[in-house]
């Protein structure tokens, strides 16, 4: 895969897997919400994995309950659950995690939990 160009979601909106497709297609985030026809929250596999797929990724969705981000793949879009019960996507690509809401990071304070992720790549 292609380097991330990382995408921030627009502040205090809960783009985050609009952000999540746009850094992987290349699409800005309002064509992506105009293709969804969202322009809110989103559900990994009825918005993000049909869009990757209708773009040409072969594409996985693997629940993952339990599992720690460190044993995610690359080239995967998270599904990430809080203490409080809100939920955030963010991109793992080369080690790293693209979060929309703060930037690019090493790691994840370890209160998340991976609830489900979805592998792609470009066929």
């Amino acid at each position: 895969m292609n380097k991330i160009k990382f995408i921030e979601q627009p502040y205090h909106s809960k783009k985050c897997g609009q952000a999540c497709l746009s850094m992987v297609t290349g699409k800005s985030i309002d064509e992506v919400c105009t293709i969804l026809g969202k322009k809110w929250s989103t559900c990994i596999e009825s918005d993000l994995q049909t869009l990757l797929n209708k773009e040409g990724y072969k594409t996985t969705l693997i629940r993952a309950s339990g599992m720690k981000l460190k044993a995610i793949p690359n080239n995967s879009i998270v599904l990430l659950s809080y203490p409080n019960e809100t939920r955030h996507f963010v991109l793992k690509s080369a080690d790293k995690i693209y979060d929309p809401s703060v930037g690019v990071i090493d790691q994840m304070l370890a209160y998340i939990e991976v609830l489900h992720y979805l592998t792609f790549e470009k066929s």
